[in-house]
């Protein structure tokens, strides 16, 4: 996804770095929305018996094939035959066909079932592509579980576990209604900025298990009751130190906090989780083909949470700086996916955004108001 939402951030040197990729050309933006007698006429032709064109006639197979995928028609039957192989590896009953597809896009008269933005029905890797979507993923593709939704809304759902689980709160990646319109009131949500930087500093110190203080010197209190905390250096109150008689000062030089932090890799989420999305992301250049060598470290990811006030790139959602399950898990994504990954080329995003299509973010003013203008 790489049209970056428009809009004014709390910190102004986001919008230097941003100007770069906020100018959309019309191929970025959603298609016009289809009458629904030019949609029902679409939509018949494509159950009619299927006849090659004149202009297709002396076309390679590889061209023949693409031009027929170009159709609706070609697409339906296309995406059915799909879905019916995925379900039979993977043990799932599926009843989905082409002609269900396209009864779907005609019932949902060519919108994305989640946002409401027209999706582009006819041309293949395009901006805005019609895409299936399974509602609850632990289900196959079965009618009443499937709609058609724009593809930069299906995402990866890491948890295995479907969002719209009433049963399970903690959350996926996966998109639904609720989550597009969420987006919009999460935006004006404040970060607490002081938790966001002593949780970066707590994750940028190595875990140990001996009890050597980091900070060593006048501890406090100060003027304020306050007690300087041995690892991470931050002035506390006395409260947020666990008690210990066996010292003068009674309390133990960590706080809580850093004592269960930092006590075992267990209970250190952002930091372990960044080391993994290192690690991820070293696995993908190693096997992928990009521009330069790989440069990015694990301060650098903190750099960037903290640069960008704890929020994601592309939507100014605020985000979850830990495994999971949840909803909003950050990620790392390159600017450019033909360069490989550099500090100059990395943003952190919600997961949600992050699709391996070259595709765009939708803009919140499209999302909000349903069906984009198109000018």
């Amino acid at each position: 996804m790489k049209q970056i939402l428009k809009s004014a951030y709390q910190f102004p040197h986001w919008r230097a770095r941003r100007a770069r990729y906020c100018s959309l050309t019309p191929e970025d933006k959603p298609p016009s929305a289809i009458r629904f007698e030019h949609l029902a006429a679409m939509v018949d032709e494509a159950k009619s018996p299927w006849r090659r064109r004149p202009k297709q006639v002396g076309l390679s197979k590889a061209e023949y094939f693409y031009a027929y995928r170009s159709t609706l028609r070609g697409w339906a039957r296309t995406v059915a035959g799909w879905v019916q192989r995925r379900d039979r590896l993977k043990d799932r009953q599926s009843d989905v066909d082409a002609d269900h597809l396209l009864d779907l896009v005609l019932q949902q008269g060519g919108l994305c079932a989640y946002s409401g933005v027209p999706m582009e029905l006819l041309k293949q890797n395009s901006h805005w592509r019609v895409s299936i979507e399974r509602r609850d993923t632990r289900q196959g593709y079965v009618r009443g579980n499937c709609c058609l939704i724009a593809a930069e809304f299906n995402s990866a759902v890491h948890t295995g576990t479907p969002c719209n689980d009433k049963f399970n709160s903690a959350g996926s990646a996966q998109w639904s209604e609720e989550k597009v319109k969420e987006v919009l009131h999460l935006r004006a949500q404040p970060v607490p900025l002081e938790q966001l930087q002593e949780d970066i500093a707590i994750a940028r110190l190595r875990p140990t298990r001996t009890g050597r203080s980091w900070f060593t010197g006048f501890r406090g209190p100060d003027a304020k009751d306050n007690w300087r905390c041995g690892s991470c250096g931050f002035w506390k109150p006395a409260e947020r130190f666990s008690k210990r008689a066996s010292v003068s000062t009674g309390l133990y030089s960590w706080c809580k906090k850093c004592q269960a932090y930092l006590s075992s890799v267990h209970f250190r989420p952002m930091r372990g989780h960044a080391l993994s999305l290192l690690r991820s992301a070293r696995q993908r250049a190693a096997t992928g083909r990009y521009f330069g060598s790989f440069m990015l470290e694990l301060d650098e990811v903190l750099d960037m949470l903290w640069l960008q006030g704890g929020r994601c790139f592309y939507s100014g959602v605020p985000l979850h700086c830990a495994p999971g399950p949840a909803d909003w898990v950050w990620s790392i994504e390159r600017l450019d996916n033909s360069v490989t990954y550099t500090k100059g080329n990395c943003v952190l995003i919600a997961r949600e955004f992050q699709s391996s299509l070259p595709s765009s973010v939708p803009n919140l003013a499209d999302l909000q108001s349903g069906v984009p203008e198109n000018g």
